[in-house]
């Protein structure tokens, strides 16, 4: 165990007991939809003002944006800035990195490579686990939840966080009929939780959803909890314990 989690770990074991630790606490979610076309090419400025609100919210954000990574199969595990994430594909059809518009109108938001998947309505296209807890969590989507004029109760494509402390699950598309989304829309989802950290997430297709959809995933964003500061560590009481540890180290 590295000295970075067994201080947080440590830590939010005493903020616990300190009640500070708040896991009831919701994420707080930052979304936009830009409901055009744009698989063509053309600004996104909802998507984009929600992706500003967010930056300025979550603090330093590491991005990835798939263009260095090979055409083709997702790899299992690549890096987000200093964060590891592991990838596990669960598409009945696909999850690949795909360059330009997709069969179904998926796209890039940036460069020219991204995150295409398809899977069946009642599956998860596919789920990624980081090595290190977050305080943010935000990505571009494209062509989600694109069902316009197809008429019935239509539920939202999903995303489940794991967390420190259990889970939440959130609609991807901020609880918008899809009854009323097009074809190549663009959107930002991010949400932000410090009470209790993500780990991990995943996107599924719900039953209840006519069909398989295809979704464009672009600009993976995180941020990590920061290393307790010496003031945090006094409140809590656990800097002796952080000293111990270094001085066992050392001898």
């Amino acid at each position: 165990m590295n000295v970075w989690s067994s201080l947080v770990r440590t830590t939010l074991a005493g903020a616990c007991m300190a009640a500070t630790f708040n896991a009831a606490a919701a994420p707080v979610v930052y979304f936009g939809l830009d409901n055009l076309n744009l698989s063509a090419g053309g600004a996104a400025p909802n998507a984009a003002a929600a992706a500003a609100a967010f930056a300025a919210a979550a603090g330093p954000l590491a991005t990835q944006n798939f263009d260095a990574m090979s055409l083709g199969a997702v790899p299992p595990g690549f890096n987000i800035g200093t964060v590891a994430a592991t990838y596990t594909d669960s598409a009945s059809d696909y999850s690949r990195i795909s360059a330009g518009v997709g069969t179904f109108s998926t796209f890039p938001i940036s460069g020219a490579q991204y995150l295409e998947a398809l899977t069946n309505s009642g599956s998860t296209y596919f789920s990624i686990s980081f090595d290190r807890p977050l305080s943010a969590l935000g990505f571009y989507i494209t062509d989600a939840s694109d069902w316009i004029g197809t008429g019935g109760s239509i539920p939202n494509l999903s995303v489940a966080l794991s967390e420190v402390s259990g889970g939440s699950v959130l609609q991807l598309m901020g609880g918008l009929d899809p009854n009323t989304v097009v074809n190549g829309n663009a959107a930002f989802f991010g949400v932000i939780d410090t009470a209790n950290p993500i780990t991990g997430f995943s996107i599924s297709n719900p039953a209840g959803v006519p069909d398989k959809d295809a979704i464009g995933l672009d600009n993976l964003q995180v941020a990590v909890v920061p290393l307790p500061s010496t003031a945090a560590l006094l409140a809590l009481g656990l800097l002796p314990f952080a000293w111990s540890r270094r001085g066992a180290r050392a001898g």
